[in-house]
């Protein structure tokens, strides 16, 4: 069966208009987003660290002006609590309006201090956030002993511990991906 051009593009604009019926004088899923709105949002602080380094105080009641409710911190020289004891920390973010989530730390150092500080404010989650690249996949293997062991302190203390995945760890190493055997 032969058709010619223009019975094809007619064919095809009553199709494409026929297609669209279920949809007519319904506006479009992102205009109904539009109008909702959005909650509670947060901020990895590692986003401003060098505002965080000068300041943090400052930078925090910056980003509650902001609208920001919700934070992840980040294990600088002065802790993830900036700093401050957790409860200090805790009463700084009730004052703002805010509340820390999670921090990133090394949980290689004093971690079962940091997850009882942590679980202590109703934070949820203490993370790993570098591992870096290895030589090895047996290098990766032997991470899943250390995170068992934090997730397990984590749990004693009411939260969570999660490992924060960087690019290497999809890279296939020894014929392997290190994110499988992690």
């Amino acid at each position: 069966m032969s058709i010619n051009r223009r019975d094809f593009l007619r064919n095809t604009g009553f199709a494409a208009a026929a297609l669209s019926l279920p949809f007519a004088g319904k506006s479009s899923v992102l205009d109904e987003l539009a109008y909702k709105p959005i909650g509670s949002f947060g901020i990895q602080l590692w986003t401003v660290k060098e505002a965080m380094f000068a300041d943090a105080k400052d930078t925090l009641t910056k980003l509650a002006s902001y609208g920001y409710k919700q934070i992840e911190s980040f294990e600088g020289p002065k802790g993830f609590f900036w700093g401050m004891k957790n409860t200090e920390f805790k009463k700084l973010m009730d004052d703002l309006g805010m509340k820390i989530i999670s921090s990133h730390c090394n949980n290689t150092v004093e971690f079962e201090r940091k997850s009882a500080e942590a679980a202590e404010i109703g934070m949820s989650y203490l993370i790993c956030p570098w591992k870096g690249p290895q030589k090895s996949i047996d290098d990766f293997k032997r991470f899943n002993d250390e995170f068992n062991k934090s997730g397990e302190t984590a749990k004693k203390n009411g939260i969570r511990f999660a490992y924060h995945n960087h690019d290497y760890s999809f890279k296939v190493l020894d014929g392997q991906v290190p994110q499988v055997v992690m």
